[in-house]
């Protein structure tokens, strides 16, 4: 394989990753239950505010659903058409700027409401 198409395999990962991501938070919102994406279901016992969890990581989700959504279909109008030099490497850095800050998102409501 060769870098290009490591790239497009990328693109299409992380478009159907954000796909997913963004149906689970409208099904949080609409169940008001975490999906296994997030919590296991181990954490759930004994938590104190499973429907405030939902309800606080809505948001969050739905944008990094959404955003690495759009990640991917940039990234792959860019490589199979476009071919902007550094647009990868833009694009990654910011990708991996926003996992840490849903990461860290994840983190502080999990401590808030579950624990």
């Amino acid at each position: 394989m060769t870098s290009d198409s490591i790239m497009l395999l990328f693109d299409a990962i992380v478009l159907v990753y954000g796909a997913y991501l963004t149906y689970a938070a409208i099904q949080m919102q609409k169940t008001k239950q975490p999906p296994n994406l997030l919590v296991n279901q181990a954490e759930l016992v004994g938590a104190h505010d499973i429907k405030g969890f939902c309800e606080a990581m809505y948001k969050p989700l739905l944008f990094f659903g959404v955003i690495s959504s759009l990640y991917g279909i940039l990234g792959l109008i860019n490589d199979l058409y476009a071919e902007i030099p550094y647009m990868n490497l833009i694009s990654i850095v910011i990708f991996l700027i926003l996992c840490v800050w849903f990461s860290k998102q994840l983190k502080n409501k999990k401590k808030q409401y579950l624990k």
